[in-house]
């Protein structure tokens, strides 16, 4: 919310402001977040001349009216919890923004598990949550969320209605969960606020979240899919981009979060240059040329999804693997440990945030930590010989655990490429699984994770979780 004041009279927060009066965008409100150490560009509305920009932390800025809009450049101070405020003026009326605060900015977007709130959905909790409520006081100054509605759109679009909301036991309860646990770690982590731009739809394809130039030029007809009534707007190219990220690009934030892959399941092939478009256009209009705002995201869970036996979660699982290849500055947080067979949205979204607040503490924040404390652990190679498989893996200098138990989630496959479920072995003190099978005595293909759903319990001991792989991948599809 905002105080509009008019020529010494004062409105009430919940009245628009009249035509002719000075005007902010609605990222801009009541208890918002400001990056610090940065340039913030604000923009709005007036009739008049000019605009004073008046921030409580430094000198007032003139800004000159072209077309009755206006935009200005805010340099911030170094994050605190020092309460701000920030006036905007014209001769005819002001608003003023109070109970802001200087810290730590991320935008967070992706599909329903990146949106599923606190309280999640029916039947499907999210664990912790009531604890998680109760104890959100304790973060009225330190976790600041706006969370942007549901809107798709034919053009970009240039505000929406909301609101900075600050946590309480019932306000929490809304917010991303995903987004809330990474926020709350990174806050106890840096002892700075943390704000979080939170847009998000469930059953989003990353088709609405791209370019609609990128998508022409991977082959898509973008306006006989947008004008067909069979296909969602979820699903429509660019829509929601315009709907939910173009209101708030350029807005001054140390990076992106991203949750979302499962509406994408039968396209996995195209997934990672989808997603390597998509980042390069949002760093784009963002003026991050240099991609020096980090890319995290997370790897989509395991899940059953009519068959847990299909390989399609774990084709798309693989192009997400891949895109941290091709992206710069781009880190996938591992899910594999996660999933629950019969739901698509785990409740354990607390390990979820955990995971990408450590990412983003060791990328963005110069907190040194190893590898294996950040990454997921990665399939290195496979050698075959004695009627074994021994598989070495990345991110795991200190070994693997459980030690001395079978290690589920392996598969073997012979000469007729037929996998079969197999028994892991933790190789002592190295980090290697030895893998046979007796229904494959001449294995020539490992793979692991690489189902739908498959049970696992493989980590590294500091409890990262082994992402999935094949050793047979052909080479064509790399």
């Amino acid at each position: 919310m905002k105080r509009i004041i008019t020529l010494g009279i004062v409105l009430l927060a919940s009245v628009m402001p009249a035509a002719g009066k000075v005007d902010v965008a609605s990222i801009f409100s009541d208890g918002m977040v400001l990056q610090q150490q940065c340039k913030v560009r604000i923009r709005g509305i007036s009739d008049c001349k000019t605009v004073e920009i008046i921030p409580s932390w430094g000198e007032t800025q003139l800004v000159k009216v072209h077309d009755g809009r206006w935009e200005a450049s805010i340099e911030t101070p170094a994050a605190s919890y020092e309460k701000q405020t920030l006036t905007c003026k014209d001769s005819d009326s002001q608003i003023v923004f109070d109970d802001l605060l200087i810290g730590e900015v991320w935008i967070c977007s992706g599909q329903s598990n990146m949106y599923m709130p606190l309280r999640g959905y029916s039947g499907q909790p999210v664990a912790g949550s009531f604890e998680t409520a109760l104890e959100a006081p304790r973060y009225a100054d330190r976790i600041r969320m706006i969370t942007l509605p549901k809107r798709a759109a034919e053009t970009p679009q240039s505000d929406f209605e909301a609101s900075w909301t600050v946590p309480t036991p019932q306000t929490a309860l809304a917010m991303s969960a995903t987004a809330y646990f990474f926020a709350k770690t990174l806050t106890e982590a840096l002892d700075l606020p943390v704000g979080i731009v939170s847009a998000s739809w469930g059953g989003s394809a990353i088709e609405a979240w791209m370019s609609p130039d990128d998508l022409r030029e991977m082959g898509y007809d973008v306006e006989r899919i947008n004008a067909d009534p069979k296909i969602e707007e979820r699903r429509q190219c660019s829509k929601l981009y315009n709907g939910l990220i173009a209101p708030v690009e350029g807005f001054a934030a140390r990076g992106f979060v991203w949750y979302q892959g499962e509406s994408n399941l039968k396209t996995a092939d195209r997934y990672a240059e989808q997603m390597e478009r998509m980042v390069r256009f949002w760093r784009e209009r963002w003026s991050d040329k240099q991609a020096r705002m980090p890319f995290i995201y997370v790897q989509i869970a395991p899940y059953e999804n009519k068959n847990a036996d299909d390989i399609d979660a774990a084709l798309l699982m693989e192009a997400q693997i891949d895109a941290s290849e091709r992206i710069a500055n781009s880190h996938i947080v591992c899910t594999t440990d996660t999933g629950e067979k019969s739901c698509i949205h785990p409740s354990d979204k607390q390990t979820v945030g955990r995971r990408i607040a450590a990412q983003a503490l060791r990328r963005s924040y110069g907190v040194k930590l190893p590898d294996d404390a950040v990454e997921g652990v990665r399939f290195e190679r496979a050698e075959f010989a004695n009627g074994q498989a021994t598989v070495t893996f990345r991110n795991a200098k200190y070994g693997l655990t459980p030690q001395g138990e079978a290690i589920a989630g392996f598969e073997l496959a012979g000469a007729d490429g037929i996998f079969h479920p197999a028994e892991g072995r933790i190789v002592k003190s190295r980090p290697q699984v030895t893998v046979t099978s007796p229904e494959v005595p001449e294995p020539v293909a490992v793979r692991y994770a690489f189902r739908n759903f498959i049970p696992t319990n493989l980590h590294n001991t500091l409890g990262q979780a082994v992402l999935p792989f094949r050793s047979d991948r052909p080479a064509a599809n790399r």
